[in-house]
């Protein structure tokens, strides 16, 4: 056998019944409209942030709070799909230009609170046990980290075992303290496959060899 025949068998050998599992599960989340994306060697999920792990969009709920006639002109924008998705983030951070990373951090807050993670997702969580989840969403990294400390970290730390939840979102650019109105990064399409290729590669490296 040669070694380029081996790899099939190799790597089939780290899909156990409990990964197999949580294939089924997340395919069945897939395809039900969740965005989650689950690779069995890493045992590590992907996952979009808003409506897969919130029962509501949270950047939207940011908006509200920062202000009301802002997440209005936001939703009018989001809802134009005649634009790429890249575009429509960067208008809308247009419309925060002149607020204060305060401001944004208070409105964050009340977001955090009143966007919960569901109930489903929860037991999954703690069922399923990924080792690792790698978070991607278009809402501002302020506001995903404190959702995330808020309600993401107590659910998939549960059972007592600290684990990482990687976020890559979007970061608004400010100066002294005062949003520009610019945005610094937006982890699109493109970047998060980027992203997920690139780590799957290196992971059978490191654990397999498939790649000199």
């Amino acid at each position: 056998m040669t070694k380029n025949q081996r790899y099939p068998s190799l790597l089939w050998q780290l899909i156990d019944e409990e990964r197999k599992r949580k294939i089924k599960r997340f395919y069945d989340l897939l395809v039900e409209g969740k965005e989650f994306f689950y690779d069995p060697f890493q045992d590590k999920v992907y996952a979009d942030l808003n409506m897969t792990l919130t029962d509501r969009h949270l950047g939207m709920n940011m908006l509200k709070y920062l202000d009301p006639e802002t997440a209005r002109q936001a939703e009018r924008i989001m809802g134009n799909k005649n634009r790429s998705k890249r575009s429509r983030v960067l208008s809308v951070a247009k419309l925060a230009s002149g607020r204060t990373i305060m401001e944004l951090q208070e409105a964050s807050e009340k977001a955090a609170e009143a966007v919960n993670l569901p109930q489903y997702i929860i037991e999954d969580l703690k069922n399923l046990k990924p080792t690792r989840i790698t978070l991607f969403t278009d809402t501002p990294s302020q506001t995903v980290d404190i959702y995330k400390e808020f309600k993401l970290n107590p659910a998939y730390n549960a059972n007592g075992k600290p684990r990482f939840i990687e976020v890559y979102a979007t970061e608004l650019a400010h100066e002294d303290g005062i949003l520009t109105g610019e945005v610094n990064y937006i982890p699109d399409e493109f970047v998060r496959h980027k992203i997920q290729t690139i780590e799957h590669l290196a992971f059978l490296k490191r654990n397999i060899g498939l790649i000199a």
